[in-house]
């Protein structure tokens, strides 16, 4: 189990990865070899050779106690021709490595690589081996700046747990090698179609950054819950800080990220309003993004949805606009709070996104 933690190696129990629309990608693609270069226990070719019939399949593997053809598949994966690949590529950031004293083990592989997970950098390597790819990767993945995700044909998110020995939310990514426009990629969510990857991003919200804004205030009298509890009753909401049990006084710091203070210049008796308009732009984002937008965070809540985590970034752009639809769109009707630091408190709050 540690060497399986350490090198990042997480294996699948059973097919619940295998959504109609990725057999569909699967036989569309009309090879007779399934191909792993990460082959692990082998469960992901066992189930495709059944599922899909494939005449053949082919696993490679950096450990040489597994009964596969040795291979370091982040470094090189050998082309084979009338193949698919179908893999789970190993997890672990840069950071992970560092924490577990094993980066300089993976610096050969970060090192020729603007990447920050060694998943990234095997996903690059499956590109350059075959056209068609089925990868179950971390549903991070959505919200990374990796290069090549013009090359998908869909992502599936899979809320069911498709590990025995992990929580880590993942998706199944289907490359299929033709560059195209997000508008044409489809993304669901287990068996049902959401929308297209690219209609999910022209609905993500972005700061403008011309509100002050302070994070994590012990002083501050908005307060956020980040992260959904496993109760759908306590989810990610704005409220004020004494609606919240939690000890503000000595628990908000400068890391926090699971509930927080912020400071925004707001008139006591208008803050209620507030509040709701923040709410409000939250559920409609997550509505209409089915909660795509949002990263996930492990484990489910008790309905079997996804728990979700806001960043400060959406956070602020939310904030942002709750103020623009309350002040910025009636300017005639109200005095605007000043939003807009002096040069002396920008520089104290700096340190706040």
């Amino acid at each position: 189990m540690d060497k399986k933690r350490i090198l990042g190696q997480f294996f699948t129990r059973d097919e619940l990865w295998l959504k109609p629309q990725v057999v569909d990608f699967i036989n569309k693609s009309a090879t007779s070899i399934a191909y792993d270069p990460f082959a692990g226990a082998g469960d992901l070719l066992k189930a495709v050779k059944e599922k899909c019939g494939f005449l053949k399949t082919v696993g490679l593997d950096i450990d040489n106690s597994l009964d596969w053809q040795y291979n370091d598949s982040l470094l090189d994966i050998p082309h084979l021709e009338d193949a698919i690949i179908i893999t789970n590529p190993p997890y672990i950031s840069n950071y992970s490595a560092a924490r577990k004293g094993i980066l300089s083990d993976l610096s050969k592989y970060f090192k020729t690589s603007n990447y920050t997970d060694i998943y990234m950098i095997a996903l690059d390597k499956m590109i350059l081996a075959q056209k068609n790819i089925v990868a179950i990767i971390p549903e991070t993945f959505i919200n990374s700046n990796y290069a090549q995700k013009n090359l998908l044909e869909s992502i599936t998110i899979l809320e069911e747990n498709p590990f025995e020995d992990t929580e880590t939310p993942v998706i199944v990514a289907c490359f299929d090698g033709i560059a195209k426009d997000f508008s044409e990629i489809k993304v669901y969510k287990n068996k049902n179609f959401i929308n297209s990857l690219g209609k999910i991003e022209s609905l993500r919200l972005k700061p403008h950054f011309k509100s002050f804004i302070a994070f994590n205030d012990p002083g501050g009298w908005l307060a956020v819950r980040c992260v959904d509890t496993t109760s759908p009753k306590n989810m990610i909401k704005f409220d004020l800080k004494e609606n919240i049990k939690y000890d503000w006084e000595h628990r908000v710091k400068v890391s926090s990220r699971l509930l927080t203070l912020i400071n925004v210049d707001i008139p006591r008796d208008e803050r209620l309003l507030f509040i709701k308009k923040c709410n409000k732009i939250l559920e409609d984002m997550r509505q209409e993004t089915s909660d795509v937008i949002l990263s996930p965070f492990k484990g489910n809540m008790k309905d079997g949805r996804r728990r979700r985590r806001l960043d400060f970034r959406t956070c602020r752009a939310i904030i942002e606009r709750a103020y623009e639809e309350m002040y910025e769109k009636n300017k005639d009707c109200h005095i605007q709070p000043n939003l807009y630091p002096t040069k002396e408190t920008e520089e104290k709050n700096n340190v706040n996104q």
